[in-house]
C-alpha cells in the first residue's frame, strides 16, 4: 500500500476545506430560507410563504428550533453592533424622488396584412378613428404636461422646507459629500449628541468675579451677533480661548453661563474625551473632522472641550501611542484652518494642568486666562448668596467667615455653607421637628457651627495657585 506525499496529503486536505465550505454555505443558505418561511407566516404573509416553500424546496423534515425567528437575531445583531461600535446598524437608506423620462423610440412596424377592398362605409369609420385617435392624443398630452407641472413644483417646494430646516437646525448633510457615506453618517449622529439642550437658567451676573474672563468670552461670542457691524471690515473676533485654573475656580460655571445667556442663538457643543476617543483605527480623527464640520455649518458655534489635557498632552512622550499622535496632528490641523475656513467657531477649553499640554496647542490659542479665586469682596457677596436665606448673618460673622474662606475657590465655599445648611437638617432629624429647627439653636451655637463648618474645609487652590500664576506669566495672554 502506497502511502501519500505531502503534495498528496495537501491536496486532500484542500478537497476537504472546500467540501466544508459548500456544506456549510448549502445549510446557512437553507437556514435563511425556514427563518424567512416562518417570519412571512408569523406575519399574515401565507400566500407569499406557500410560494417561497414552493421554490425554496422547504422539505417538512425540518423546522425551525424553539426561540430562533428572524426578529430575535435581528435585535441580536443590532446589541451586538452597538456593543462593538458603539452605535445601532443603519439598515435601510432614503431614496431621493426619480422622474423618468422615456425617449419615444423607433415605431415598431407590425407585419402588413393583406390589402383588403375598401369599402364607403370603411372609409368612413377609419376616418372617425383617425379623428378619435387624434383627440385622445392631444387629451394625453394635456394631462402629461400639468403632471410634469406639479413634480416640479412638488420638488421646489420640498427643496424649500429643506432650506428652512437647514437655517432652523443646520445643514442636515444628506448632499454633503463628507456624510455621503453611512459610516460618516453615524458619527455625525455620534456629534449630535453633544450638542447642548438643556435650559440651564444662569446668568453673567451669578457668576461672582472673573470679570475678565467674561469680557473675552463676550468678545468673542456675544459681540458678535449684537454688533456683527463692527467685524465687517476684516476684523476678527477671538477664535479660541484657554482657561486654566485651580480646581472648583469657575472655569465650567463660564461655560454654563456663556450657553444660557446664548440659548437659541449659538450651537453649544459640549465635547468629553469618551466623546472624541474610540478604539477602532482612524475613527477619532473623523468624529474631530465631523465635529468641526458640523460646528461650521451650524454657526455661530461654540466648542466646549472641557479638561483639555487628556486629549493634547505632550507629543514627546514615549508612552504615547500612534493613533494618539494621529488625533493631535489632526487636532493641531483642524485649530489652524480656524482663521481661513471656519467662521463663526469659537474653541472654549479649561483645564486645570496646563503645563501638560503641548506646546503647539498652546500656540494655537488665541487667549490663554487664569481663571482666579474670588477675593474679599466676592467671598462676602458669595457667602451673602448661599447663606442669606437659611441663616442671618449680622456684619460680624460675615467678616469673619471671609477671612476663614481666603483661598477658598467658589466651589469650597458652596460646599461649605452646604454642610452649614446639612447641620441644621440633622438638629431637625434629631428633635423629630419639620419646621427648619432655627428656633432649637442660640445665635451663638449658630455661629460657633457655621464658623466650625468653613475651618473643616481643606482649600486644594492654595497648592496650586503659586504654579498657575507662574504659569499664566511665563505663557499668558
Amino acid at each position: 500500500m502506497k502511502t501519500q506525499g505531502k503534495y498528496g496529503v495537501a491536496a486532500t486536505v484542500a478537497a476537504q476545506v472546500l467540501c466544508e465550505d459548500v456544506r456549510n454555505f448549502s445549510t446557512r443558505r437553507r437556514n435563511i430560507l425556514y427563518l424567512m418561511h416562518r417570519y412571512l407566516v408569523e406575519n399574515g404573509y401565507y400566500s407569499t410563504a406557500e410560494s417561497l416553500k414552493t421554490e425554496g424546496r422547504l422539505s417538512e423534515e425540518y423546522e425551525l428550533c424553539d426561540n430562533i425567528d428572524l426578529d430575535a437575531m435581528y435585535l441580536e445583531y443590532a446589541s451586538f453592533f452597538n456593543l462593538k461600535f458603539g452605535k445601532y446598524p443603519k439598515i435601510l437608506k432614503k431614496i431621493g424622488p426619480k422622474i423618468k423620462v422615456e425617449m419615444s423610440g423607433a415605431k415598431q412596424e407590425k407585419p402588413k396584412d393583406p390589402p383588403k377592398k375598401q369599402t364607403p362605409s370603411t372609409e368612413a369609420s377609419l376616418a372617425n378613428w383617425h379623428i378619435g385617435v387624434g383627440a385622445a392624443t392631444a387629451a394625453l398630452n394635456n394631462e402629461i404636461q400639468p403632471l410634469q407641472i406639479k413634480k416640479m413644483e412638488t420638488a421646489v417646494e420640498s427643496s424649500g422646507q429643506e432650506n428652512a430646516c437647514e437655517i432652523e437646525h443646520g445643514h442636515l448633510g444628506g448632499d454633503d459629500a463628507l456624510f455621503s457615506s453611512l459610516d460618516w453618517q453615524s458619527l455625525a449622529d455620534l456629534v449630535k449628541t453633544t450638542i447642548l439642550q438643556e435650559n440651564i437658567k444662569l446668568k453673567w451676573s451669578d457668576v461672582c468675579g472673573n470679570q475678565r474672563a467674561i469680557e473675552l468670552i463676550k468678545e468673542a461670542v456675544v459681540t458678535p451677533i449684537e454688533f456683527p457691524q463692527l467685524f465687517a471690515h476684516g476684523l476678527k473676533p477671538w477664535r479660541s480661548l484657554l482657561l486654566h485654573g485651580p480646581p472648583g475656580s469657575g472655569k465650567t460655571l463660564l461655560a454654563k453661563a456663556l450657553y444660557s445667556e446664548t440659548q437659541g442663538q449659538v450651537t453649544f457643543f459640549n465635547i468629553t474625551a469618551s466623546i472624541m476617543v474610540s478604539k477602532w483605527r482612524g475613527e477619532s480623527e473623523k468624529i474631530l473632522r465631523v465635529l468641526f464640520h458640523m460646528a461650521a455649518k451650524r454657526a455661530p458655534s461654540v466648542i466646549f472641550l472641557d479638561e483639555i489635557e487628556s486629549l493634547t498632552s505632550k507629543r514627546d512622550r514615549a508612552t504615547d501611542h500612534e493613533s494618539s499622535k494621529r488625533f493631535k496632528n489632526e487636532l493641531l490641523q483642524l485649530l489652524d484652518g480656524m482663521e481661513h475656513t471656519l467662521n463663526g467657531v469659537f474653541v472654549l477649553a479649561s483645564t486645570n494642568l496646563p503645563w501638560d499640554i503641548d506646546e503647539a496647542f498652546l500656540r494655537r490659542f488665541e487667549k490663554k486666562l487664569l481663571v482666579q479665586l474670588p477675593n474679599e469682596a466676592e467671598r462676602s457677596c458669595l457667602i451673602s448668596r448661599l447663606l442669606g436665606t437659611s441663616i442671618s448673618l449680622n456684619p460680624r460673622l460675615l467678616q469673619k467667615l471671609v477671612e476663614i474662606s481666603d483661598q477658598f475657590t467658589g466651589d469650597e465655599i458652596r460646599l461649605a455653607c452646604k454642610e452649614i445648611s446639612m447641620h441644621r437638617v440633622r438638629c431637625a432629624t434629631k428633635v423629630g421637628d419639620r419646621s427648619t429647627g432655627a428656633s432649637k439653636e442660640s445665635q451663638a451655637a449658630i455661629e460657633a457651627n457655621v464658623e466650625k463648618a468653613f475651618r473643616q474645609v481643606r482649600p486644594l487652590g492654595q497648592k496650586l495657585l503659586a504654579k498657575h500664576e507662574q504659569w499664566q506669566q511665563e505663557n499668558g495672554s
